[in-house]
């Protein structure tokens, strides 16, 4: 589970403290309607995996947000978005994927260690 804010060292405390700044910076640099549809996509993830959805409605907004971007395009235009639509949906499943994987790993890999590792030590075993 999480640790307590008094369980921590002030090393975790500052790099839990980096990262919250990082995500504050990031949505900040953001323009507010974009962040409006971020909220939007976190939403309706959290709904689906909330009532085990197997629809992935987060993938049939962006189709028909494209398909209706793309209405008066020729058939080899409107193909070549859809490929492109596809092939960066299929890199962004992999990166999750990924990511899924990683964590998996990293979390056995500390139960393993019976929690020897500390927080820096695991950020550099994701990095790597």
């Amino acid at each position: 589970g999480r640790k307590q804010q008094e369980e921590m060292t002030e090393e975790e405390k500052k790099q839990q403290e980096e990262l919250r700044n990082m995500g504050h910076d990031v949505m900040n640099a953001l323009p507010k309607q974009l962040a409006l549809v971020f909220r939007n996509l976190r939403l309706v993830q959290g709904i689906n995996l909330a009532f085990g959805v197997p629809v992935n409605r987060t993938r049939l907004m962006a189709e028909v947000a494209i398909r209706n971007s793309k209405q008066d395009e020729d058939f080899i235009t409107k193909l070549k978005s859809r490929l492109k639509f596809e092939w960066h949906f299929l890199l962004m499943d992999l990166r999750g994927r990924l990511l899924t994987w990683t964590l998996w790993v990293a979390s056995w890999f500390v139960k393993k260690q019976e929690g020897q590792m500390d927080m820096s030590q695991m950020a550099l075993f994701l990095r790597a």
